[in-house]
């Protein structure tokens, strides 16, 4: 009897689907707005607000893959990513203020509940004048095998871009981080030859979109002709606005925010929080299908 038991149980365990490898892994990507305080000369009670608030959000959201911008250090970012179970921390940048040498509180941060095979981030190359910060990259265990390869962004703002010499330097500037982005992934298949890359992800703030808003950057057009995808493409502008300006604010809200995919088809992305008292930014979301 106890073998016909456990025969039983062996075909119900291998027809049952498998439902850990079958889920999506859900990617999060948010600019989090001068983490923790919301200013970088927070007070310690507005740092600590910011970061209730942020941990309450972050609970629900419940990322398997999570990247922050926008961060103080890592502590803010372990601090944060702490109250969900099984989220680590891989990276957080420390780029540094050109002018002063100071670690700006900027700063790009990955954590994912995957296992790791290599974190670490990289100022751009000074290819063109006045370039700054850089990005973050982490090397991630697919469930079903293989790597993901995951890239924290934050391009150049649009600070400086109100007269036409400098909507195109910095828009010169954004396309040369896209670039720059490009040719680390294919330094990085070389590095990791001996994996099978299921896929790549370029997450974060662009500070630009594909509205043509910002006619002189082309760093949209530039990562979805190396391979990208744009899960923003068929998705209505009105249900992706991603940034706000404060009440009073001479700004319209506009796509800022982007998860660019590489090697999972076309997906669509979507803004899964309405509440904007954590950021002036939402949080992006995609749903990656299983990856076998």
């Amino acid at each position: 009897m106890k073998r016909i038991l456990s025969v039983c149980l062996l075909l119900f365990a291998l027809l049952s689907p498998a439902k850990a490898d079958a889920e999506p892994l859900k990617v999060i990507s948010w600019n989090m707005e001068w983490f923790p305080g919301k200013r970088p000369t927070a007070s310690a009670a507005e740092a600590d607000a910011h970061m209730k608030a942020g941990q309450e959000a972050l609970k629900l959201l419940n990322p398997d893959i999570f990247i922050g911008v926008e961060l103080t250090d890592w502590d803010a970012f372990h601090q944060l990513c702490s109250v969900v179970p099984g989220l680590t921390v891989h990276v957080v940048s420390t780029f540094t203020d050109p002018l002063t040498g100071e670690i700006r509180p900027q700063q790009i941060g990955i954590a994912s509940k995957l296992k790791c095979h290599g974190a670490w981030w990289a100022a751009w190359k000074a290819n063109v004048p006045n370039i700054s910060r850089g990005f973050s990259f982490a090397a991630l265990a697919a469930p079903g095998g293989g790597l993901i390869m995951v890239y924290g962004n934050h391009l150049k703002s649009n600070r400086g871009s109100d007269t036409a010499e400098g909507a195109k330097s910095v828009g010169a500037m954004r396309d040369e981080q896209a670039k720059q982005l490009l040719q680390h992934m294919k330094d990085m298949t070389v590095a990791y030859t001996k994996f099978s890359i299921k896929g790549w992800l370029a997450a974060g703030d662009f500070n630009t979109n594909h509205d043509g808003q910002f006619p002189e950057c082309h760093a949209v057009e530039i990562l979805t002709k190396g391979g990208f995808y744009n899960t923003w493409l068929g998705v209505p502008k009105e249900k992706r606005l991603t940034w706000h300006d404060r009440p009073g604010g001479k700004f319209n809200p506009t796509t800022f925010d982007y998860i660019f995919a590489k090697g999972f088809g076309e997906l669509a992305a979507s803004t899964p929080m309405a509440d904007e008292k954590v950021s002036d930014h939402l949080p992006v979301q995609l749903l990656l299908p299983a990856v076998k």
